[in-house]
């Protein structure tokens, strides 16, 4: 494992919108052929009739052309990057069972700015947002300006939303997060200083927008401390005490977490969210603190250091993971255990499978994440039944290879 946790990875779901591969429909249709027989009744002659005549037949306006149907997408589909082998990095898209789709080479520098959306996998490069399609085409979306920390995709694919953080000549930062939707201007939908001469209660003394994910109630966000990541195991999540939600159409902002003892570390797909209380003596975590509109609070050993957590498609169930408190510090070899909770009563099961990192539980009900062995010398995107623990391996043995998400 990583100790480095330097971002979180949360799916837009639509999940498994994310296909592999568009696949085109065939219409099977049966067609009726007349044909001419002899007739079999004898002919006989018959008197003269005056012919009726015909009315014009009034013209039947050709049908009005339909817009051709969506391509037809399997279910199932992940993104991954996957280093070269001559200092590049490959963006795929891969079925279920590991089959590539689509791939496409980005600049290993902005591996870290990559994306799964309904559409496809994205990255951000040279100045603008960019899609891989499920055909295995390339599009480009918009702009982004050269100092964006973070972009995420919405839910239709095409829009995008990105945050800034510009300094001024006091040392005071003017923080943005702004939405950009096709063929529309860039809609600036927050927009605030911060200070360190004038600290507020709901943010750090100095501090920038960290991007989490846009879900159906809208942006989730943190105020992190500017230059906060370090070394420690769930890093940017152990950041992320000032959470909240922004609506990108109304602007109104919901607050999620306000502690720096319990941090965010994940929401699910409605408003669910969950942290885990840390104790600031011993540095170990009492309590996991899940909220889906009831607040639940479950103890823990207080040994270990929990983050990573991951929401089923229905928010019913939760998945992280623990390390015992002596491996949270820099170049420790990390023995995690997998934890899978139901929300609602706490009843939880447990297996240390390897070095195993979840990323996204997809509705086909699978948790998909990075596996590495010990040395850090293995690497695998990989697949595991969250009842059984049962793991499959769904790429090649790659170094540095990392889940982006599920479509």
């Amino acid at each position: 494992m990583t100790p480095t946790r330097a971002g979180l990875v949360f799916p837009a779901l639509v999940l498994i919108v994310s296909g592999c591969g568009a696949v085109s429909a065939v219409t099977l249709r049966s067609t009726t052929e007349r044909v001419a027989l002899p007739d079999a009744t004898p002919h006989l002659t018959r008197p003269a009739v005056t012919p009726t005549p015909t009315p014009t037949p009034t013209p039947t306006p050709a049908p009005t052309p339909k817009a051709p149907a969506p391509p037809v997408t399997p279910a199932g589909a992940i993104v991954v990057t996957i280093p070269g082998t001559a200092g590049n990095e490959w963006l795929e898209i891969l079925t279920t069972s590991g089959a590539v789709v689509a791939k496409t080479e980005i600049d290993p520098s902005d591996s870290w700015l990559t994306k799964a959306g309904v559409g496809g996998a994205y990255w951000t490069q040279a100045g603008a947002e960019h899609e891989l399609t499920l055909s295995n085409t390339v599009r480009t979306l918009g702009p982004v300006p050269s100092d964006a920390n973070g972009v995420l995709i919405g839910a239709d694919g095409v829009s995008y939303a990105y945050a800034t953080s510009d300094m001024l000549a006091s040392g005071a930062a003017v923080n943005k997060i702004t939405v950009v939707h096709p063929g529309q201007a860039p809609e600036v939908i927050a927009d605030r200083v911060s200070d360190p001469n004038h600290p507020t209660s709901d943010a750090p003394d100095s501090w920038d927008y960290y991007l989490i994910s846009w879900t159906t109630p809208g942006i989730t966000f943190a105020r992190v401390m500017t230059g906060g990541c370090g070394c420690g195991s769930f890093d940017m999540q152990m950041q992320s005490a000032f959470s909240g939600i922004i609506n990108p159409a109304t602007e109104t902002v919901t607050a999620l977490t306000a502690d720096t003892t319990c941090p965010l570390s994940n929401i699910g797909p409605d408003l669910e969210h969950v942290c885990f209380a840390n104790n600031t003596n011993t540095g170990g975590t009492d309590a996991i603190r899940l909220s889906d509109g009831v607040t639940r609070t479950y103890a823990m050993s207080g040994t270990n250091v929990a983050g990573n957590a991951v929401f089923s498609s229905s928010g019913a169930s939760v998945a992280y993971e623990t390390i015992p408190i002596s491996q949270d510090s820099c170049g420790a070899t990390l023995t995690p255990t997998l934890h899978v909770m139901t929300v609602g009563n706490g009843a939880a099961v447990s297996r240390s499978i390897g070095d195993f990192t979840p990323g996204a539980w997809a509705p086909d009900g699978e948790l998909y994440g990075q596996l590495e062995s010990d040395s850090w010398a293995n690497g695998w995107v990989v697949a595991v039944n969250p009842a059984t623990f049962a793991v499959t391996r769904l790429t090649a043995d790659v170094v540095g290879v990392a889940l982006v998400g599920i479509m």
